[in-house]
């Protein structure tokens, strides 16, 4: 337990035993300004026992601590694995500079990406709550307690992020556009449908035509294009989907569990008041409604 601004702060929270063989541990560090909404994490790693890479890793851990360039000290290490990753896009970069790293060209980033699986992007996205000072998102459902979806209706199909805590996005970009994907599922007691959706929303530009979505029954994927036009866009997200997800079956066969286990406690949360054009944003922008959220 190390102290960082005069509050005690455990700096090797972020060391994490990837999956697989053969051992392979990670040391990850967050950006620690407080208001900062970087995603990004510069990760070090290197072959072998926990205590190597705490030992080659400490002048990262000092640097940050310090508030010195923790990234150009990952960026001097010899003998250690170090990029930057953004936590919702999965861009790889080095640890100075905004340039995207081909992973393809180094291996040995390569060879650690490749076993970043969800749940150790998920335990870094906690690291990245807990250096900001934050807390991570509460389980929801927790001892029963109501899990509030807006106009849900029971028969309706769930987003993963309205029910678990949500702590990373799925982005994806192509060219200046920016895509989500959100997935959606079944939470009717005792149904054994395999039903998932997986809903590409456009992010940026705002107000750009909606790609379309996936249907999975269990088995077979079929893509539902939002418009004709819009099916070649949706199969090059499904395709990048399927690449950083590449046992998304697992992946939905689990989450379909967690959310049957779910079903008692969603609800369909209390309709919002009604705001007028001219009163002000219940969102706290300051602004009227019909210059905010309530612009058609």
């Amino acid at each position: 337990m190390t102290s960082k601004d005069g509050v005690a702060f455990d700096v090797e929270q972020g060391l994490i035993e990837l999956p697989g063989t053969p051992v392979r541990w990670i040391w990850a560090f967050t950006c620690p300004t407080p208001k900062c909404a970087c995603r990004v994490a510069i990760v070090l790693s290197a072959p072998g026992a926990r205590e190597i890479l705490l030992e080659r890793g400490r002048p990262v851990a000092d640097a940050w601590l310090g508030h010195a360039h923790y990234g150009q000290a990952a960026q001097d290490l010899q003998d250690v694995v170090a990029f930057a990753i953004d936590l919702d896009t999965l861009t790889l970069f080095p640890p100075v500079g905004d340039a995207p790293l081909d992973a393809a060209v180094q291996p040995g980033v390569k060879q650690v990406a490749d076993r970043l699986d969800d749940d150790a992007l998920d335990t870094i996205a906690r690291v990245w709550h807990r250096g900001k000072r934050e807390q991570p998102p509460p389980e929801p459902g927790a001892d029963g307690a109501k899990i509030e979806v807006e106009g849900w209706r029971p028969g309706d199909l769930v987003v993963w992020d309205d029910a678990r805590p949500s702590l990373r996005g799925d982005t994806y970009i192509f060219d200046e556009r920016i895509f989500e994907a959100l997935e959606l599922y079944c939470v009717e007691p005792d149904c054994a449908c395999g039903e998932v959706i997986v809903d590409f929303g456009a992010v940026v530009p705002r107000g750009a035509p909606h790609p379309g979505h996936i249907e999975f029954d269990g088995e077979a994927a079929t893509l539902r294009p939002g418009h004709e036009r819009q099916r070649e866009r949706l199969t090059e997200l499904w395709t990048a989907y399927c690449a950083r997800h590449p046992r998304h079956q697992e992946r939905f066969a689990r989450r379909s569990a967690t959310m049957h286990g779910l079903a008692g406690c969603i609800v369909a949360a209390p309709p919002k008041p009604k705001v007028g054009r001219n009163e002000l944003c219940p969102c706290g922008s300051g602004k009227k409604s019909k210059k905010c959220c309530g612009v058609a």
